[in-house]
């Protein structure tokens, strides 16, 4: 198990505080529902063999014999499997106000990825939503479809799902959902409206009144492929869009978040020239990133550009006090501010509620994923990153404060791995964390997802 470490000081330490408290593998269970879904309800006095029940945890052991931070009974750890034959994985997780925590499970049959098949493996979607203290609330899963660029949001009274229906359309009990698909929950797990997108999705969030923001992309013939911003109330009526038209087919705007104030924002990689409400970003034959902020009308307040670099912005959240947080990774040099990073591999940036440039930092990264890094903000307005296994701690100034290595939970063979997909802050609680954990070695390991309460 890996642990925070601290730089400098004695005692102190912060050891890994992950016991498996809980274990669900999901599989055919559940009651059918005429949607076409499962649905898993919460467990109920007297079941027996339930997925979800919770199993009290085992205190955790420091070999040093140095003294631990206690942890509130409030806020244990806890960690669930979500798994079967297949490859599972945990694509994205969402927190509301409340502290429920939302998130979306992509499964395949281990032939997609060149092995051989097992007895019991499937094609699935999993989206599931559970309290603060890892109880299940309600679970729904679909069968045989085909997915891309699953995410997950979510509000004390709703859950939204997106993503690809890249070979043909799904179906989530609302009739046909093609392309990129954005569907809303109730607090049972029933859909309630749908809405095609784009012709891809790849971000979305939720805001407390049930509403929510979709960042995706709309094509045209060939080579016209505009980033698109979409602004939705809560009943599913569509309060502004954003098509950006002139986009440089390798533009990637594929993160976006709302702030506290209501603004929304749009990062990503920026080729070539971008003009938006009159002011022009990048330059021609340029590559480098951009941030773009607008009210609550849809109109822009204020872009910032970091010229120059090549990589991704995969994630972006916004703090309490309007500072706005963005994760990636680059190759070359990377410069903000005073500061710069002159060495490839994942980033964490900050800049002010006026897009006036803060700290940059280049967190321990394992392998860089596809998924890429994921960043949150904690209560104390700290911010936590992750890349591969590993899971940074900064202080809202920027001071580092530690870095712990995930490791797979459990791990029968002895020989395992975890990546982490993303991290979402759990109020008053910690961070949940989810991913996907590899068991065993050569052709014969088996994939499962993971969802994890980390608590610092």
């Amino acid at each position: 198990m890996g642990s925070f470490r601290r730089r400098g000081g004695r005692g102190n330490l912060w050891t890994g505080l992950l016991p498996v408290a809980l274990l669900w593998v999901a599989g055919g269970c559940g009651e059918s529902r005429g949607d076409g879904g499962t649905s898993v309800e919460a467990p109920r006095d007297g079941d027996e063999a339930t997925p979800g029940v919770a199993v009290t945890p085992t205190a955790p052991q420091d070999p040093s014999g140095l003294p631990q931070r206690p942890i509130p009974a409030a806020a244990s750890p806890w960690n669930l499997v979500v798994g079967g034959p297949q490859d599972d994985v945990g694509t994205g997780v969402a927190t509301a106000p409340t502290g429920d925590v939302a998130v979306v499970v992509y499964s395949t049959p281990r032939q997609d990825g060149e092995r051989e098949p097992v007895e019991g493996e499937k094609l699935a979607l999993t989206l599931a939503r559970y309290a603060a203290d890892g109880t299940p609330r309600w679970s729904r899963e679909w069968g045989r479809n085909r997915f891309s660029d699953t995410r997950v949001a979510a509000s004390d009274a709703a859950t939204f799902l997106s993503g690809n229906a890249f070979l043909y359309s799904a179906d989530f009990g609302l009739g046909e959902a093609q392309d990129g698909f954005l569907v809303k929950f109730d607090t049972e797990g029933t859909p309630v409206w749908q809405h095609r997108v784009g012709q891809k999705v790849y971000a979305i969030a939720a805001d407390a009144q049930g509403g929510v923001l979709a960042a995706g992309e709309e094509w045209e013939g060939e080579f016209i492929e505009d980033p698109v911003l979409t602004r939705y109330a809560a009943d599913g009526s569509v309060l502004w869009t954003r098509r950006f038209h002139g986009a440089n087919m390798d533009t990637a705007l594929h993160a976006a978040t709302l702030a506290p104030s209501g603004q929304s924002i749009l990062a990503g990689q920026l080729v070539d020239a971008l003009e938006v409400d009159g002011q022009t970003f990048g330059a021609p034959g340029v590559r480098g990133f951009v941030v773009l902020t607008f009210d609550a009308s849809g109109r822009l307040l204020w872009g910032k550009e970091l010229p120059g670099v090549k990589g991704r912005i995969t994630s972006v959240t916004v703090a309490a006090d309007g500072t706005l947080v963005a994760a990636g990774d680059f190759s070359g040099l990377l410069a903000w501010g005073e500061a710069s990073l002159d060495s490839s591999g994942a980033f964490v940036l900050t800049a002010g509620a006026d897009g006036s440039a803060g700290w940059v930092r280049q967190p321990v990264c394992g392998p860089v994923t596809e998924l890429g890094a994921s960043v949150a903000v904690e209560d104390s307005g700290g911010v936590a990153v992750t890349c591969g296994s590993v899971l940074t701690r900064y202080a809202a100034s920027g001071a580092w404060l530690g870095e712990q290595t995930l490791e797979a939970q459990p791990c029968a063979s002895g020989v395992c791995s975890l990546t982490i997909a993303g991290v979402a802050a759990v109020p008053g609680r910690g961070l949940a964390v989810t991913g996907w954990q590899r068991d065993g070695a050569g052709d014969t390991w088996n994939q499962d997802a993971f969802l994890r309460l980390v608590v610092p």
